[in-house]
């Protein structure tokens, strides 16, 4: 801003003289530095700003969480272009920019509904991507059994899992879903025999537990019908004929009768199952 002092000197008819001066500021037209254009993934927001003047007045306000400051965030519906004008101190002179906030679509993604599965199985997730999606990533990874597809995959849980599936198109603007697979242990999984015959033909003559997702027998107890226990084993792996019974009682054969079993089963969900029934040997 420039500034001049003018004076004036009066002389009156008795010849009286009198000074007097007058400054006067001449004000510059400010001139604004603003950002180009800006990207946005829609339903995000982006720093706006702008310098060089004293105050400022954006338009349109719409998406601006202040229209009259120098550093707006703008987080517009649709691509707008904004204006910006700048002011000096007195509202003399401004200047004008513009600002386009290009706003980008985002991703569609359906991770699908809520699956059961029973421990031990798998199922397949399949999930619904919009055309535009040119990258897809899966979590967690370690309980992921097989990727069909990118957008597919095969898994088999231990546990209750919740799988989240992650979408970017090429504007990099992503999107998420996710899908909870909850792992059921209800005994379906579990096969106990009711009959066996230990006479040494290979063919059914160990009795045990056997079935998939299960990650220990707690306790496998047999009783004959007195209530008298002729078998007892803990903590053991299932499908291992090495862990039944063979019908005997102290290394000697039992004859042909009807048992009771119980059992105690540990998944690999964490859940207990308890069983007890019946057990014919058959000689």
């Amino acid at each position: 801003n420039a500034a001049s002092r003018f004076f004036v000197k009066g002389t009156s008819v008795n010849g009286c003289v009198s000074k007097d001066s007058v400054q006067v500021f001449v004000r510059s037209k400010p001139v604004i530095t603003y950002g180009g254009t800006k990207n946005v993934c829609k339903g995000n927001s982006t720093q706006l700003y702008a310098s060089g003047a004293v105050s400022y007045k954006w338009s349109p306000a719409t998406g601006l969480d202040n229209a009259k400051t120098s550093n707006p965030r703008a987080m517009p519906d649709t691509t707008t272009n904004y204006a910006i004008v700048g002011f000096d101190d007195v509202g003399c002179h401004s200047d004008t920019g513009y600002v386009k906030v290009v706003v980008n679509s985002l991703p569609q993604v359906e991770a699908g509904p809520d699956k059961k599965i029973n421990v031990g199985t798998s199922t397949e997730i399949v999930a619904t991507i919009s055309p535009d999606v040119k990258e897809v990533k899966w979590s967690p990874t370690d309980a992921i059994f097989r990727y069909s597809t990118t957008s597919s995959i095969t898994v088999k849980p231990q546990q209750n899992t919740e799988y989240t599936v992650e979408v970017k198109n090429n504007s990099g603007c992503a999107a998420k879903d996710r899908v909870t697979v909850f792992v059921m242990c209800d005994g379906t999984n579990v096969f106990i025999p009711n009959l066996f015959s230990p006479n040494g033909d290979g063919n059914n003559d160990i009795f045990y537990v056997r079935g998939n997702g299960l990650y220990k027998i707690k306790s496998l107890v047999i009783f004959d019908r007195w209530g008298q226990v002729v078998f007892k084993n803990n903590s053991f792996n299932s499908n291992d004929p090495k862990a039944g019974w063979d019908g005997t009682l102290k290394g000697t054969k039992l004859n042909t009768d009807v048992f009771v079993y119980t059992i105690e089963v540990l998944c690999s969900n964490n859940s207990v199952l308890n069983f007890s029934g019946n057990i014919a040997l058959v000689r």
